[in-house]
């Protein structure tokens, strides 16, 4: 079985530019996912819509922590992210104007594809 997670941070990888994220001049997340009694670390770093993502177990201008099974249902689009943190499904810690802007980089779920939303859809 794919891992949807590690799918969705070497695709951002792959990415290199976001535009919809250039509001941000310069900051950081770091996702802290557990799964099988480790955590996996993946810091995602933005400069004016530019994006590099590593492996680092420090930094971040925010924290996100999730178990593995939840990201990778936000990674897939099975589950949207603003949701899962409002269940207490995932935890957010740090700058909320990254994660306003960060949340724009998770596919929407599969009941909102494609279909238009009032307010400007989630993203």
């Amino acid at each position: 079985m794919a891992d949807a997670t590690q799918d969705f941070f070497h695709g951002l990888a792959r990415r290199g530019h976001d535009r919809r994220l250039t509001s941000i001049d310069e900051g950081s997340v770091r996702f802290d996912i557990s799964r099988d009694g480790r955590t996996d670390h993946w810091l995602v770093a933005i400069d004016r819509g530019d994006i590099t993502v590593s492996e680092q177990a420090t930094g971040g201008d925010a924290v996100v922590e999730a178990d593995g099974a939840v990201f990778d249902r936000i990674a897939s689009g099975e589950a949207y992210f603003l949701t899962t943190v409002l269940r207490g499904e995932a935890a957010v810690a740090g700058n909320p104007r990254i994660f306003a802007t960060v949340r724009k980089l998770f596919p929407p779920p599969p009941a909102s594809r494609g279909t238009p939303r009032r307010g400007g859809g989630h993203g």
